[in-house]
Order: C-alpha cells, then sequence, then structure tokens
C-alpha cells in the first residue's frame, strides 16, 4: 500500500517510546507518507503549529503533562481540519466515547497482527483529511463554475478538460458527431453543449431517443410523411429532419435504428435531402448530425445492428465520455454543483455535504454514472433536516454495508481459530453497543443480554475492556 500523491502526505506521530515511534515511522515512510517524529506532547503541538501535519498519531497514554486526549484537544483548536488517530492497548469505553466526541477519527491498537492494521486507518485519515480540505475548498465555489463546466457538463479531471477541449473545437465545425459512453454519462449534454458553441446555435436543436418511438413510426418520424401516405395519415407532416433545419438533430441510441431504416438514414446523410413518406419530392435539408451510443459501435456492427457504411458517416468525429467511475476526482465538484441546483427543494436549505458523505460518494462505484449521482444529491436534500448532507442522509444502495464481524475466508486459519476469532468479535461488537446504549450500566447491560452480572464482568476482562464500574 503507497501513497499515490507523493505531496501534501505529512503525518505526524508522537509518543514517548522511540521505539515505537521508530518502528511506525519507518513503516510509513516507507509507504510513501513524510513522517514528522515527536517525543512529548509540547514538541508534538509545536510541529502541528509549525508543519500543518493532515494526520496526527499519538498515543492515547502518554505521560504527562498531556494525554492523547488533550493532545487531540490541543490539535483541533490550533488546526480544526487535522485527523487525529489514537492508538493504545487500552479499551476503555468511555474514554473512547469521549474521543469520538472531541473529534478522533479512528483509534489503533500498540499491539497489531499486521501491517495493515495501521495502514488501513492512515489512508482511510488522508483520504478523509483531504477531502475534508477539497470540501471547504467546493463549498467556496458553489457560485463560481466557469472554470470547471461546460454548458453543465462538469469536471475538472484532466479527461474532461481534455474532452471539454476538443467539444469546443469540434463545435466550430460541421462533421457530423458520434458520442459514446455509458448510460447516465452525459451523451445528450455534451451534444448541446456542441450546438451550443457552433455557428447553428441560434438555430433548432432536435433530439430524438430512438428506442422511445415504435418502429412502426419511426420513419414517419424522422422523415415525415404525407396525406394518405399511411391509415392514420390526415394531414401532411414534417419530419424531425425538416424541423431541425439549419439547426442540429441528435439522434441518441442510434444502434436501435431498425436495419432496414438505416439504408434511407445514410441516403438522408448523403444526399442531404429527405422525402417525406408517400412523396416523389425530395427536400434539401440542413442540418448538422450528431448520434449517439450506449454500447460499443463496432460490436453493433459485428452482430449486424448498424450497418458499417452508416457508422463511418456518423462517426466523422467520435468523442468519448468515460464512466464516473474511471473520473472519480470529479465526483466531489458534481455533487457541489446538484447541490447548488436543489438545495432549496427540501425542509431545510442545504448549504455543504459533510466530508464523511462525501468520501462514501467518491468510493461508490456509480453504475448509474452522473444521473445517478444527480438522483442521489436531490433525494439526499430531500430528507436532511439540518443544513449539511451526512451520510445518513444519503440513498441506503450508496451507504456501505455495516462491517461484519465474520472473517475472509483466504486468512489461514484452523477451523478453532477462525471460530474463536469471529466469537470474540461478536462479543467485543455486542458487549461494546450495549455499554454505549446503557452508559456503561453492567446491571442494565445483563439485564438485556440476559445474563448475570459476573458473567458481563468475565467477558469484558477476557476482552480487555475496562469500564467505570461505579454505573454498575
Amino acid at each position: 500500500m503507497v501513497v499515490n500523491n507523493p505531496s501534501d502526505n505529512k503525518i505526524l506521530i508522537i509518543d514517548d517510546e522511540e521505539q515505537i515511534l521508530k518502528t511506525i515511522g519507518d513503516l510509513l515512510q516507507r509507504s510513501g507518507y513524510k513522517c514528522l517524529k515527536a517525543t512529548s506532547s509540547a514538541e508534538g503541538l509545536a510541529l502541528i503549529q509549525k508543519e500543518r501535519p493532515l494526520v496526527v498519531i499519538t498515543d492515547l497514554k502518554m505521560e504527562k503533562p498531556r494525554s492523547g486526549i488533550e493532545i487531540l484537544e490541543q490539535a483541533k483548536s490550533i488546526d480544526s481540519d487535522v485527523v487525529v488517530i489514537l492508538y493504545t492497548a487500552h479499551g476503555d469505553v468511555s474514554v473512547t466515547r469521549d474521543a469520538f466526541k472531541k473529534g478522533v477519527f479512528d483509534f489503533i491498537p500498540k499491539v497489531v497482527q499486521t501491517h495493515h492494521d495501521i495502514l488501513m486507518p492512515v489512508e482511510r485519515a488522508f483520504k478523509f483529511a483531504k477531502m475534508q480540505r477539497e470540501n471547504q475548498f467546493l463549498k467556496s465555489r458553489l457560485d463560481l463554475e466557469e472554470e470547471t463546466s461546460f454548458y453543465g457538463a462538469v469536471g475538472t479531471s484532466q479527461v474532461m478538460l481534455e474532452l471539454f477541449d476538443q467539444v469546443k473545437r469540434v463545435a466550430q465545425t460541421n462533421a457530423n458527431v458520434l458520442i459514446t459512453g455509458d448510460t447516465g454519462t452525459g451523451k445528450e449534454v455534451i451534444a448541446r453543449g456542441i450546438h451550443h458553441y457552433s455557428q447553428r446555435a441560434q438555430e433548432a436543436f432536435v433530439p430524438v431517443v430512438v428506442s422511445a418511438l415504435p418502429e412502426s413510426l419511426l420513419e414517419g418520424e424522422l422523415f415525415g410523411h404525407v396525406k394518405g401516405a399511411f391509415t392514420s395519415a390526415s394531414a401532411d407532416k414534417a419530419g424531425l429532419f425538416e424541423a431541425a433545419h439549419k439547426g442540429t438533430i441528435f439522434l441518441d441510441e442510434i444502434g436501435e435504428v431498425p436495419i432496414h431504416t438505416q439504408p434511407k438514414l445514410l441516403r438522408v446523410l448523403q444526399e442531404r435531402r429527405v422525402r417525406r413518406l408517400g412523396s416523389l419530392k425530395e427536400r434539401d435539408i440542413d442540418v448538422r448530425i450528431i448520434s449517439a451510443t450506449n454500447r460499443d459501435p463496432l460490436e453493433l456492427i459485428e452482430v449486424g445492428k448498424l450497418r458499417e457504411d452508416l457508422y463511418f458517416r456518423l462517426n466523422v468525429v467520435h468523442i468519448h465520455i468515460p464512466p464516473l467511475r474511471e473520473r472519480k476526482a470529479d465526483i466531489p465538484i458534481l455533487a457541489y454543483h446538484f447541490l447548488k441546483k436543489y438545495r432549496n427543494i427540501g425542509l431545510v436549505e442545504v448549504e455543504k455535504i459533510s466530508p464523511e458523505a462525501l468520501l462514501i460518494l467518491q468510493e461508490y462505484a456509480w453504475p448509474g454514472n452522473v444521473r445517478q449521482l444527480q438522483n442521489a444529491i436531490e433525494s439526499s436534500v430531500a430528507v436532511a433536516t439540518k443544513e449539511v448532507i451526512r451520510p445518513e442522509n444519503l440513498p441506503e444502495p450508496i451507504r456501505p454495508a455495516k462491517k461484519s464481524v465474520f472473517l475472509d475466508t483466504s486468512e489461514d486459519l484452523d477451523f478453532k481459530s477462525a471460530k474463536e476469532r469471529i466469537v470474540k468479535a461478536f462479543e467485543r461488537q455486542y458487549l461494546t453497543g450495549l455499554l454505549e446504549k446503557h452508559n456503561n450500566n453492567i446491571s442494565k447491560v445483563a439485564q438485556e443480554a440476559k445474563l448475570n452480572r459476573k458473567s458481563i464482568y468475565r467477558m469484558l476482562e477476557s476482552l480487555d475492556i475496562d469500564i467505570r464500574k461505579k454505573n454498575g
């Protein structure tokens, strides 16, 4: 596990034990982090003030003058965005709860089984820290989207900036354009952008979703018809190509055009003339054609769904829109773009997205792409009860599943060892939950668990969970 971006990866480790500093520091440095080290709380706080690390790891049980909790509070007062991890050999539930209230990000046990026990929480902490700072930046730019958008399409990733540049150049020509990309990536938005920046911008943009038209009506809709051309043709009607004269026609899902209709469409592209159904007269048209498909056009040709000669006529310029999962850097700016649009639709006006929620959004796979993200933000704003979108406001399919106590079956454990570990994990999860619920009242914990108090104390001791027994 190595840090992808070597910049802005500064981490501070505070511990009064030199050996622990060296062990953890060496591990993190080998993994690509820039490590700062301090052997006292005073030295550590001075480094936070001077170096502004993104992440701080400190021992919970530091020697005086300050404990890990006090270092956490002081660090937050110096830099409210710093992400703090505490590591400890102690399992005091009350201290853990207090630390979370004061803003600790995570805990690392001093006795770790593998390097991943340290590296995974640190990696998550850095993701959170960077998302937190980016979140503030995005919120400040909520009304300044010109630099990151193209006619409604939004992105700051290199691939999207290059795509915007390509589209602006293509818009100045009259070349036919074929746009490919998964469902929900924004193919019509790009098509409208091409029209908007073209010399045809003052004329009509006519979108046609081919799959939405019944096969029996498609030709009449595209090419028009004359009175009596078929049973229900009670009057002459211009087709959509004529409606788009001097402007742009957008043929979405071009692979759904019936194969027997494609030669007629090809003739329109070649001759720039259209003949209404039932008529002998041809009409000249001046139309730019932009088409789109969510399937690989070469595969469509191979299976006989798309004529090769029609493909070459449509594909004078090819623009491919990558799926959202391949440009995750765009997710935060897109989320705020949609927040701006929907911020007032709920019970409260939503101003921002919490770093935790933004991190969940960025780590989700988005099979429905930008359209799914748009729906997710709209839904989250609608149910939010405060001015910030939190993880619990996100649609259920997007929220990560709760962690299971079960093991990864790839671990090399015999049956007995595996079972013991699962039981231990379950007991810890179950008991800490009850302790939180009943404020460490052992009597109430025992009553709900239907166990006697001695059994509860014995389990707490075996799991190394210390609590303040005055409530019991």
